[in-house]
């Protein structure tokens, strides 16, 4: 199967933790992944911290137009007009 383009789109902060386990379960089956966390802050916790290490790591992209997530949490900022761009371009968006 060739690879797909994906974005984790992220609107609830309560289900931030769900999607980004889904981003890496996207990366092992060896697709492009771009996690995207719009307008919210992400609560960052030692298991999140540590899956966000994995997905750097797998080299999945990150995404926020949040600028607390790019200070703080090494996230990439783009504006929603940015992200909405990106994501016509993916092959599949999956929205939390």
């Amino acid at each position: 199967m060739a690879a797909k383009k994906v974005a984790i789109l992220v609107r609830q902060p309560q289900r931030q933790y769900e999607a980004l386990r889904s981003s890496l379960g996207c990366l092992l089956e060896n697709h492009e992944v771009t996690y995207l966390v719009l307008d919210h802050k992400v609560r960052l916790d030692d298991a999140y911290q540590e899956n966000l290490d994995f997905f750097e790591e797998m080299e999945g992209v990150r995404y926020s137009n949040v600028q607390a997530n790019v200070e703080q949490h090494g996230f990439t900022y783009l504006s929603l007009a940015q992200m909405g761009e990106l994501l016509r371009e993916q092959d599949i968006i999956i929205p939390f």
